[in-house]
């Protein structure tokens, strides 16, 4: 049983170093790795090497280490297979077309919201930029909006943690995010202003399954004097449209 339990440590020890790359930390060292996860040097070698021979982590000549090819490999096979990325993606060209603002489709993920895909995508490659990138739920229309439907205790446990302030208008207080979460689903839907970009507002919906649960937020982007309170009320009607039709598919699927 000791063993067993050692075993799912360092497997939970190394889900949390892989999990700890991101946008703003693509190339850690082993010092950094460890004050970050409060884990022993040795322990974050250890584990570093195991990943780095299963092609997940890879070592550069500065004896630092960043995502390997292997992760790419696996999260391209479940972007591809993403049931509601696939489902969604032609309703979201769609909406595209008649609404012409950037929309995006997004899903929870343990206090963050991930992108499933941004239309229009970028030029040449980067549109994985957007697609699979992990964005703060405090700042961010789809963050807002899914957490915003999750239970009370992950709540508690997201808003417990420091908030940084993107913008000056980023809310970074828990109480006022809290009212705002509480509202958020009394209206059913999260506008955002300068909240994560200066000049930039989103809005975003939920997107249902058949049991009638949040399952992603769709999303649409655009300039601050795109977003005046009566265009709000006119994206909504739209948008509650085709978050329907993805619905509808969903339920098709099953």
């Amino acid at each position: 049983m000791a063993k067993q339990q050692e075993h799912l440590s360092s497997v939970h020890n190394a889900i949390r170093i892989l999990q700890e790359f991101s946008d703003d930390s693509p190339v850690m060292g082993i010092s950094e790795l460890s004050d970050r996860l409060h884990l022993a040097k040795s322990t974050v070698y250890r584990l570093l090497s195991t990943l780095s021979k299963a092609g997940l982590i890879d070592k550069d000549t500065s004896h630092k280490y960043r995502l390997g090819i292997g992760i790419f490999v696996i999260g391209s096979v479940a972007f591809r297979s993403t049931e509601i990325r696939v489902k969604s993606f032609p309703i979201l060209v769609d909406l595209m077309t008649q609404i012409r603002r950037i929309v995006r489709l997004a899903i929870y993920d343990s206090g963050a919201a991930v992108y499933l895909c941004k239309l229009p995508e970028d030029k040449d490659t980067r549109m994985f930029s957007s697609s699979g990138k992990r964005v703060p739920c405090h700042s961010t229309a789809v963050g807002k909006l899914l957490l915003a439907y999750q239970d009370a205790d992950e709540i508690d446990r997201v808003l417990s943690r420091p908030m940084k302030a993107i913008t000056r208008r980023t809310i970074t207080d828990a109480s006022e995010l809290r009212k705002q979460l509480s509202r958020i689903r009394e209206v059913n839907y999260a506008v955002t202003t300068e909240e994560s970009t200066n000049d930039v507002c989103s809005l975003a919906i939920p997107v249902y399954d058949q049991l009638h649960r949040v399952v992603a937020a769709l999303s649409i982007t655009g300039s601050k004097e795109q977003f005046v309170e009566y265009k709000i009320q006119e994206y909504l009607q739209v948008m509650r449209v085709y978050s329907r039709l993805v619905t509808e598919q969903l339920e098709d699927f099953e």
